[in-house]
C-alpha cells in the first residue's frame, strides 16, 4: 500500500504553481447568468435550457461536450479554454493561461461572440451581475452533478446563505502566478489584504429575489455567511511574516466534503483533512480535491485565484485582469499595495470587509478614510504599458463617478426605474 504523504509532500503540491517571471501568465474565470426576457434563470434541462445552449455552442465551435451520467455539464476547446456550469446552471468561461492582456482579451471576445449568437438564437439574456436579480435560491433547481449532491446539504447546514452562494451568485476570478514559496505567500497576503477594497470597487449585486438586498454586493455578503470554516479571509495569511505553510495548516483543519474512489464520491463530512491525513489513509489526490473545496477570498489552485469580485460586464472583467497584472506582476506595485493595508488590524479588516458589501466605495475605515480613496490610491500604483492601461478605462470611470456599479444600480432602481425589473435587465444585459 502506498505511504500516506508527509507534510513536506503536501507543501510540495503548491510548487506546481511556480513559474519563472518571464513565463508568468493570467487566466480569467468569468461566470454569467442566462435568463429569459423577465430575468428568470434558464433551467438546466428541457427545451431551450442551458444544456441545449451548450450543445448549440458546441455545434458552432467544435468544442467537445463534457458529460456526467450522460448529461452535458461543460465544454472543452482542446487548447486550454472551457465552459463549465455552477450549481444553479450559471455558465463559467475559463480562459487558457495567457501571456498578455491582449491575448486574454482575444480569447474572451471570441467566446463572447459565440455566446452572443447563441443567446440571440435562443432569445435569452446574458446578464453581467453578481446575483440573480429575480429568483431566490430555493426557486433554482440544482444541476445533476455528483459533487453538488454532497456540497448542497453541507452548505445548507454550514451557513445562512450557502444555497444562495451555490445557485444565485456569479463572480469573476483571475488566476495568476508566483515564482516560489516566498512570492506565493506575499501575493496571498496582498490579495487577502486588498479584499475589502476590491469588493467595493467591483460591487455589482444590489438585488435579491426582485428587491433591494440591503447590500450593494449581495454576492459578497452571501459569501461572508457561507461556511466560515472554508470561506472568507484567513487571518494567519495576512501577516507580515506569513508563509505558504500557514495556508497549508489552515487547509488541514478545514472540514472535508468528499474523496473520489472507483465507486464515485465518498462522503467525508464530519472529518477535518488533518484527522484523515493523520489516519494514514489520505493520498495526494485527496489533498488536491480537498483544496478545490476551499473558497476564501484568495486561494491556491495551484495558481493564486483572486475571488473577491462580483460578476459584471465583460469590460469590467478585463479591467480586473489589467489591475491584477499591474499590481501583482510588479514588485514595486505589490509592495505599495501591501503598504496601503498592512497596518489594518484583524478587527478592522473584518469590519471593512462587511462594510464594503453593504456600502461599496462609500464604506470607510474606522479612522475615517473612505474606500473610494483607497481604491484611487491602489489604481495609482498600477504598472502597465500605455496599451494595457486602456483596459482600466471602465474601472477609472467607476471611480470617477464616486460609486460602484451596485450603488448606481440601486440609485436608479429606487429612482427613475421605480422598482421595475426590465430597465435593470436592459442596463446589465451584456448584448443589447
Amino acid at each position: 500500500m502506498k505511504d500516506s504523504p508527509s507534510f513536506e509532500d503536501l507543501l510540495a503540491w503548491f510548487a506546481k504553481g511556480n513559474r519563472s517571471e518571464e513565463n508568468f501568465r493570467l487566466g480569467l474565470e468569468y461566470e454569467m447568468f442566462l435568463t429569459d426576457s423577465s430575468g428568470n434563470p434558464l433551467p438546466f434541462e428541457g427545451e431551450r435550457g442551458v444544456e441545449e445552449v451548450l450543445n448549440s455552442f458546441a455545434a458552432r465551435t467544435g468544442w467537445l461536450p463534457q458529460k456526467e451520467n450522460g448529461r452535458v455539464l461543460g465544454l472543452e476547446s482542446g487548447d486550454g479554454r472551457n465552459l463549465s456550469l455552477e450549481p444553479g446552471a450559471q455558465v463559467e468561461f475559463n480562459s487558457s493561461p495567457c501571456s498578455s492582456l491582449g491575448e486574454l482579451d482575444q480569447e474572451f471576445r471570441e467566446m463572447l461572440s459565440h455566446f452572443q449568437a447563441v443567446t440571440k438564437e435562443f432569445q435569452v439574456l446574458f446578464l453581467g451581475l453578481g446575483s440573480q436579480p429575480v429568483a431566490s435560491a430555493e426557486e433554482i433547481k440544482r444541476i445533476p452533478k455528483a459533487r453538488y449532491e454532497i456540497l448542497e446539504p453541507w452548505l445548507e447546514d454550514a451557513g445562512e446563505l450557502g444555497l444562495w452562494m451555490m445557485k444565485a451568485t456569479c463572480g469573476t476570478q483571475v488566476n495568476f502566478d508566483y515564482s516560489g514559496p516566498e512570492d506565493a505567500a506575499k501575493k496571498m497576503r496582498v490579495a487577502l489584504g486588498l479584499a475589502p477594497i476590491l469588493n467595493a470597487m467591483f460591487a455589482n449585486s444590489p438585488l435579491r429575489a426582485g428587491k433591494p438586498s440591503g447590500y450593494v454586493s449581495w454576492r459578497g455578503h452571501v459569501w461572508s455567511k457561507t461556511d466560515p470554516s472554508r470561506c472568507g479571509w484567513i487571518p494567519e495569511c495576512v501577516q507580515e511574516n506569513s508563509t505558504i505553510e500557514d495556508y497549508a495548516q489552515w487547509a488541514l483543519d478545514v472540514p472535508m466534503l468528499f474523496v473520489e474512489r472507483r465507486t464515485g464520491l465518498q462522503d467525508m463530512r464530519g472529518h477535518s483533512f488533518r484527522d484523515y491525513w493523520q489516519s494514514g489513509d489520505a493520498t495526494m489526490e485527496d489533498w488536491n480535491l480537498h483544496l478545490s473545496t476551499l473558497f476564501p477570498e484568495a486561494r491556491f489552485r495551484p495558481q493564486l485565484e483572486l475571488r473577491s469580485i462580483d460578476g459584471g460586464c465583460p469590460s469590467m472583467a478585463m479591467a480586473l485582469c489589467a489591475l491584477v497584472q499591474g499590481i501583482f506582476y510588479s514588485e514595486t506595485a505589490l509592495n505599495q499595495a501591501w503598504a496601503l493595508v498592512a497596518d489594518w488590524s484583524n478587527a478592522e479588516r473584518e469590519q471593512l470587509w462587511h462594510d464594503a458589501h453593504r456600502l461599496g466605495l462609500k464604506a470607510s475605515h474606522p479612522a475615517g478614510r473612505p474606500l473610494l480613496d483607497y481604491a484611487y490610491e491602489l489604481l495609482s500604483f498600477v504598472d502597465l504599458s500605455e496599451e494595457d492601461r486602456a483596459f482600466l478605462s471602465p474601472l477609472e470611470d467607476v471611480l470617477s463617478s464616486g460609486c460602484s456599479e451596485g450603488e448606481e444600480l440601486l440609485r436608479l432602481w429606487e429612482g427613475e426605474w421605480g422598482g421595475q425589473i426590465h430597465p435593470l435587465l436592459r442596463a446589465v444585459a451584456c448584448f443589447k
